[in-house]
């Protein structure tokens, strides 16, 4: 164990300590490339999809804010951005309360709690494209 009283990783690809006695790691502890890789493309979902809400409700109230030819219209045109805005909100519901998000927030906290100090910051400009979806 370390001065914090952390138990340290070793090579034999074990992790914490149960009275002394090593407890190997399971499927669930090791997060290696690929699995890095899902985490930060769904990390990326959630980022694009949240953003997206930021202009929900101008775009619900848009058909409202045009003059409209009759009410029929103005009623059709409401109906339907209403729909999409609840469509959009729904589905971002989904993906938070979804299995993997948990898991993935669950481990970026813990990474954060252990390497509190060697977090970059991430900066859009150097990420033109973070914002587009991968296809």
């Amino acid at each position: 164990m370390d001065r914090s009283g952390n138990a340290q990783n070793t090579a034999a690809g074990i992790s914490g300590a149960t009275n002394g006695q090593p407890v190997p790691k399971t499927e669930e502890d090791v997060w290696d490339e690929e699995r890095l890789e899902k985490a930060m493309a769904r990390l990326k979902e959630m980022h694009i999809q949240l953003r997206n809400l930021r202009t929900t409700l101008p775009r619900l109230l848009e058909p409202l804010t045009k003059k409209q030819p009759s009410p029929e219209t103005l009623f059709s045109e409401f109906a339907k951005s209403s729909t999409t805005a609840n469509q959009e909100v729904q589905q971002f519901q989904r993906l938070m309360k979804e299995e993997g998000t948990s898991v993935v927030l669950e481990q970026a906290r813990k990474s954060r709690a252990e390497n509190p100090n060697d977090i970059k910051p991430w900066r859009a400009r150097e990420h033109p494209d973070w914002l587009t979806r991968d296809t």
